[in-house]
């Protein structure tokens, strides 16, 4: 098993390739690299959940993009966006949240930073989740919330959410005093150290991402 750190390193190098790739030919191969790291770690679920709410607005940005700049660019931008995509699911499927923040604690960073980098990453998930949990309490009430009823019963979806949202931030509050959020003593459950294998990924990725880079800028 690899350190989180090691891991958020490969992300972070693959993110910096796919940012500086420019061309379909050059994206196309990154693309079906992180899709083939989804098929390994069988994340299909994860992944197609997040493809389907974003297939309009990756239909939209590819129409905006292609009337400004032709079909090349177009394509090349909707690739770059699904590589994006598809990296941070294989990312965050094979590395908890949990256990990135804990490795980030013991190479030093702040608790504040870490604690608001786990918030931001678990925010929209939460908030998915209150939102289903009212909607679907307010369903076997008989109270219609899907297409236009939405408009006319909406307030009974927003009220009982807002309620959610303030008791969420509450037991937030109450479970991080509990725990002696901001101390200045602070024993982390598990010490992450890289390993040899840590270091050969990093490596790796670093030469190979230096190999390409190259090769898409002498292109």
């Amino acid at each position: 098993m690899f350190d989180p750190r090691a891991l958020l390193l490969v992300y972070l190098l693959g993110t910096l390739l796919i940012l500086l790739a420019t061309r379909p030919g050059q994206l196309l191969p990154l693309f079906l690299a992180t899709l083939l790291g989804v098929v390994r770690v069988r994340c299909w679920a994860a992944w197609w959940q997040i493809m389907r709410l974003l297939l309009p607005t990756v239909l939209l940005f590819a129409v905006v993009v292609g009337l400004g700049s032709g079909g090349e660019a177009a394509t090349g931008a909707v690739l770059r966006l699904l590589a994006l995509v598809t990296a941070s699911v294989l990312l965050f499927s094979i590395t908890p949240v949990e256990e990135l923040g804990e490795s980030l604690l013991n190479a030093g960073l702040s608790p504040r930073l870490v604690f608001l980098l786990e918030g931001t990453l678990r925010f929209v998930p939460a908030m998915a989740t209150l939102l289903r949990e009212v909607r679907e309490a307010q369903e076997s009430r008989g109270i219609r919330l899907d297409g236009v009823y939405l408009l006319r019963n909406g307030a009974a979806l927003l009220a009982p959410l807002l309620v959610d949202v303030m008791r969420f931030a509450d037991d937030l509050a109450e479970a991080l005093e509990a725990r002696g959020f901001g101390g200045q003593q602070r024993t982390p459950l598990i010490e992450y150290r890289f390993q040899w294998h840590d270091w050969a990924l990093v490596t790796t990725a670093a030469l190979l991402t230096v190999a390409l880079v190259r090769v898409f800028l002498l292109a």
